[in-house]
């Protein structure tokens, strides 16, 4: 089965084919676009999925954009439109990859900022020993990120409940990078978490640990915060699945081609570990025809089916060195400042409004 990949520029001139290919929207960073020059050498997770069908994704992802960012119709509105427009396609899922550039956008921050506005700790207040590699980070900052974050889905679910009510949102965690000095290559940028974590003073010997604590505590609130919040909200998990890179080296090293980003084999592994099976059980549902009121939807039901079933296949994450088990230990409570306002199981999504806008 084949993935096709298109631009809005494709979608607007109408050189989609939907009558083949079952019709997808997707957006985010560079994990969703390309993660180095020349863009071959990564490709992206997208370009690497498989869903059992053919599938033509709509792609608005581009490298460096904040999650934070991707509902606002005034930074996006090409995107916005496509959501929204009168003749838009009937969009079976929306393809999110995002919140890596905001987690670094945190991690960069100087000692200036409030501990509550930043991740890194300066020396002075790192915490007690016994925390592992926690001791290093902002339990609060972790927090208020977190809720920034939330902010986000949460208009990204407004956005979707207001034109396509039975399209499911599609996201992915990131995989245990190690944190390097390999920069983008031919791009004449530095790395992105290494110089922070050397400037923090963290020693080098628990960069990694560090790194394996975040992508941890960040799948820990796509998969336990935010499907709470907003349902139809599925997390491809993709811790593990593939050979990270050795510390201490600066380009291609198993399968990353840099500090954050994967080879265009390293997606491939990824993706047929830890994702093609859920997305092709996902999908065996979908057509090219309209989508069926939320809740009622055939592609509702596969997503319920398809929970239910990882639930009872869900086995332990394997254990990480002592450190950074002690660290995961002390994950800090993450609750969202707002109160949960609806639960997937019991929303009433309403019908489509009037769209004021064409595609053309």
């Amino acid at each position: 089965m084949t993935t096709k990949m298109y631009s809005n520029e494709d979608l607007r001139q109408g050189r989609t084919d939907f009558n083949q290919f079952v019709p997808v929207i997707a957006h985010g960073d560079s994990w969703g676009s390309f993660g180095s020059l020349p863009t071959w050498l990564t490709g992206s997770l997208f370009n690497a999925l498989d869903f059992g069908k053919d599938v033509g994704i709509v792609n608005y992802a581009m490298p460096g954009q904040l999650l934070r960012d991707l509902p606002d119709p005034k930074k996006f509105s090409k995107f916005n439109q496509a959501m929204t427009a009168r003749g838009a396609p009937q969009w079976r899922a929306l393809m999110i990859s995002g919140g890596g550039n905001d987690l670094i956008d945190w991690i960069r921050r100087s000692p200036g900022f409030d501990l509550s506005q930043r991740i890194l700790r300066r020396q002075d207040e790192w915490q007690d020993p016994s925390q592992g590699v926690a001791r290093y980070l902002s339990q609060s900052g972790w927090t208020n990120l977190c809720d920034e974050l939330m902010d986000a889905y949460v208009k990204l679910d407004a956005l979707r409940d207001g034109n396509f009510a039975g399209m499911v949102i599609i996201t992915h965690v990131y995989d245990y990078m190690t944190p390097r000095f390999a920069p983008v290559i031919g791009g004449g940028s530095n790395a992105w978490m290494a110089p922070a974590f050397e400037m923090a003073g963290i020693p080098k010997g628990d960069w990694t640990a560090v790194a394996h604590v975040l992508v941890d505590w960040f799948h820990d609130f796509l998969d336990h915060q935010v499907k709470a919040r907003i349902g139809g909200f599925l997390v491809l998990d993709t811790r593990g699945g593939s050979r990270p890179a050795a510390p201490g080296t600066t380009g291609v090293s198993n399968d990353w081609a840099n500090e954050i980003h994967l080879t265009a084999q390293g997606y491939r592994t990824l993706a047929g570990a830890k994702c093609n099976a859920t997305l092709t059980a996902l999908a065996a549902t979908w057509t090219t025809g309209e989508i069926a009121d939320a809740g009622t939807s055939p592609a509702a039901a596969a997503l319920r089916a398809l929970e239910a079933a990882l639930r009872v296949s869900e086995r332990p994450t394997p254990k990480l060195a002592k450190a950074s088990k002690k660290a995961t230990e002390q994950a800090p409570e993450k609750a969202p400042k707002k109160a949960l306002k609806k639960a997937s199981a019991t929303r009433a999504k309403q019908g489509k409004p009037a769209r004021k806008a064409s595609l053309k």
